[in-house]
Order: structure tokens, then C-alpha cells, then sequence
């Protein structure tokens, strides 16, 4: 009876990990994903919705450069509002996630992106490589 019960316990944690695996973190999949991405009024306090992705292609770019920052558990402040949002929106009503927005800011040399992820509030910067496919998607008509 014990012995029974601890592998129905084991199976159960083998098959929680492996959906957890198979969600791609803490994002559900790429097709039950949409991304909304903003820019700044001119007035600078607020966000307008430009652009709204739905390509299960574009989303999965734009979330695989996210999902691989080297994030610090930092507060940061930074001398001017983000250049850009992102938003990743749950289109599944079926799966549930914490939404996470992203701050995007270009620096001065405009070849680097330096990320905050606001929920938990992290800081990062992608690489020249990342910082270029992310930002052909960002400035895309």
C-alpha cells in the first residue's frame, strides 16, 4: 500500500514537471500567444497599442529572445521612459499565466536593447544579436 502511494506520488511530479517543461516556462505555447506592442504618447506618460502580433512565428521569436536574457533581480531606474512595450497577451482561456509586461529601451549607441520585466521586476540587456532581430520586429511597419 505505502509502496504504491509513493510511485503514484513520484508519477504525479514526474508528469507535473513535464507539463511545466512542456508550457516553455512560465508562458504558455506560442499559439495560444498573441503580443501587443506599444510605443509612448507624445505627452510621455502614457503607452498607444501600434502593433498587434498574431504570427505564431514572430511571437515565438520575440518570446525566445525574452525567455533567454541573463535577468538580474534588480530595480533599476532609468533617465527616460521606455521606447517600447511588449506585452504578451493569453489568448487561451483554458491556460493561465501571470502577464508579464516588458520595458524596451534602445541605448544611445542604438546597438543594444536593455529589458525590464515588471512582474517580478528584473533587468537585462540582449545581445547585439538579439538586440537587432528584436528591433527589426519592433520598428516593422
Amino acid at each position: 500500500m505505502r509502496k504504491s502511494f509513493l510511485v503514484g506520488l513520484l508519477l504525479l511530479i514526474s508528469m507535473s514537471l513535464l507539463t511545466a517543461c512542456d508550457q516553455g516556462g512560465s508562458f504558455p505555447k506560442n499559439k495560444n500567444l498573441n503580443i501587443h506592442l506599444s510605443k509612448p504618447k507624445p505627452d510621455g506618460q502614457n503607452y498607444t497599442v501600434y502593433k498587434k502580433i498574431e504570427d505564431n512565428e514572430t511571437v515565438g521569436i520575440v518570446m525566445s529572445i525574452l525567455l533567454k536574457v541573463s535577468w538580474e533581480n534588480a530595480t533599476v531606474s532609468m533617465s527616460r521612459q521606455p521606447d517600447y512595450r511588449i506585452n504578451p497577451i493569453n489568448i487561451n482561456p483554458t491556460i493561465s499565466y501571470e502577464p508579464v509586461t516588458y520595458a524596451i529601451w534602445i541605448s544611445p549607441q542604438k546597438d543594444i536593447l536593455e529589458v525590464v520585466s515588471q512582474s517580478p521586476s528584473n533587468y537585462g540587456k540582449l545581445s547585439k544579436d538579439d538586440s537587432q532581430k528584436l528591433l527589426s520586429i519592433l520598428q516593422a511597419p
